[in-house]
């Protein structure tokens, strides 16, 4: 699985950042960067990130909520354990 962030824009004035993964500050910094650069008409650097393809949930729509409940359950688990 891709483990870069999603860059995208829904319509012309609505840009989405998501999915960082714990890469830290200076990509999320970057990031609000380029976000910034595009609001104001310069897509070109967000556009390129934004081509980056991620895949699909590979349980598709019927295991995806499953699965999440199962792994936060897991960690809530984990934490609770220290």
């Amino acid at each position: 699985m891709n483990r870069a962030p999603d860059f995208g824009c829904v319509s012309p004035n609505i840009y989405y950042l998501q999915g960082f993964s714990g890469h830290g500050v200076a990509l999320t910094g970057m990031a609000g960067r380029l976000a910034a650069e595009a609001i104001a008409g310069q897509a070109g650097r967000f556009d390129l990130l934004a081509k980056i393809s991620h895949h699909n949930f590979p349980g598709g729509k019927w295991l995806r909520t499953p699965a999440l409940v199962l792994g936060m359950a897991w960690y809530r688990l984990r934490d609770a354990w220290g």
